[in-house]
């Protein structure tokens, strides 16, 4: 009985390991299944991705505008359109008589035909000290100034904070028109204005035709408090004595969204 038991279980060995054998054979059925799934489902992902809609970035608006400046006398409306056409934005004129602190008698009609023509307006006088008549020059159009200038170049009177408050007080803005080259040395560098917004000079052979507007290029050299992260210029002049269209303008580049 013994005997045929153990033959028995000899014989039945090779049938039990064949039943341990297929069991392990399992796994690897089972791992081939979510490859199989895989292969099916990723061309179905990657259809999908391409059906997403494109992700556009908007396009970014200029953040100058360019302008010009001029004490020339202007009697054609159409100078002034042509102007607004060729992109100027703001004009900015010398509104009091030529050596003096009277207001200029063309001021009032040539800021008209400038706000007619759709361009924003400024003055400014070559004595900072003339500030009062250069801004009553303006007349009924006072509150459509963007700004009085008060010019810090040699010849001017140095500007204090009585002016910078006075023309504060009539409801315009002040600005300050200097450069690296002048402040220095006719204001000490005084740091004591860099509460008022800086209309910048650094003049290059900029080239009309391809001129794109940018305050700042070139690029800002600090002086006075001023061209800091904090206290960076509102406009830069770039060029002396363009001929647009006959009349002789400075042109200059402004932060766009310093005017109103």
């Amino acid at each position: 009985m013994l005997q045929i038991n153990l033959v028995a279980a000899i014989a039945a060995l090779p049938l039990l390991l064949g039943l341990g054998a297929a069991p392990a054979a399992a796994p690897s059925a089972q791992k081939s299944a979510p490859e199989v799934r895989a292969a099916v489902l990723q061309p179905v992902k990657v259809q999908e991705a391409k059906m997403q809609p494109a992700k556009h970035t908007p396009p970014v608006s200029s953040s100058s505008v360019k302008v010009v400046d001029t004490t020339a006398a202007i009697t054609d409306p159409a100078w002034f359109k042509k102007a607004y056409d060729a992109g100027i934005r703001l004009y900015v004129m010398h509104s009091t008589a030529w050596g003096t602190c009277d207001p200029w008698y063309r001021t009032q009609e040539q800021l008209k035909m400038a706000l007619d023509a759709g361009l924003k307006i400024a003055v400014y006088t070559r004595d900072a000290s003339c500030w009062k008549g250069g801004i009553n020059a303006a007349g009924p159009y006072v509150s459509q100034l963007q700004f009085f200038a008060l010019d810090v170049e040699p010849g001017s009177s140095p500007v204090t904070r009585e002016m910078v408050d006075g023309v504060r007080s009539t409801g315009v803005r002040p600005v300050i028109y200097s450069g690296s080259g002048m402040w220095p040395e006719l204001m000490s560098n005084s740091t004591a204005f860099s509460d008022v917004p800086l209309w910048d000079t650094n003049t290059s052979n900029l080239d009309y035709s391809t001129w794109t507007a940018d305050y700042l290029a070139p690029a800002p050299v600090e002086y006075g408090g001023w061209n800091t992260p904090a206290t960076m210029r509102i406009g830069i002049q770039q060029k002396f004595e363009h001929s647009l269209d006959g009349v002789p303008v400075d042109l200059n580049s402004f932060n766009a969204s310093f005017l109103k």
